[in-house]
């Protein structure tokens, strides 16, 4: 995989490259949504989200998801997704 150098200085420092959604976008592609269930669950559209992953990806010499959830995750600290002011369905009990 080849990475930039001016990526591996940048990946030492994953806190202050990445902002808040950035970091919340690696969450949900390492847990494997697609654009459009991430941009369902944060509130956004899916073109903000595609411009998100395309900031990460120039930001540290990506070139797919699968680098940013490969290289990206482990900086990122764990959360659980927020439904930005969307209400879960209703479960029906019997």
């Amino acid at each position: 995989m080849m990475i930039q150098p001016s990526a591996r200085t940048a990946l030492a420092d994953t806190r202050l490259a990445l902002t808040a959604r950035e970091r919340e976008i690696i969450r949900h592609i390492a847990l494997g949504a697609q654009n459009d269930g991430i941009a369902y669950e944060m509130g956004i559209s899916t073109n903000t989200v595609k411009t998100h992953i395309g900031n990460i990806m120039r930001k540290f010499g990506l070139h797919n998801r699968t680098q940013i959830a490969m290289l990206l995750t482990p900086h990122v600290t764990p959360a659980a997704p927020v439904r930005h002011g969307r209400v879960p369905p209703a479960r029906l009990t019997p």
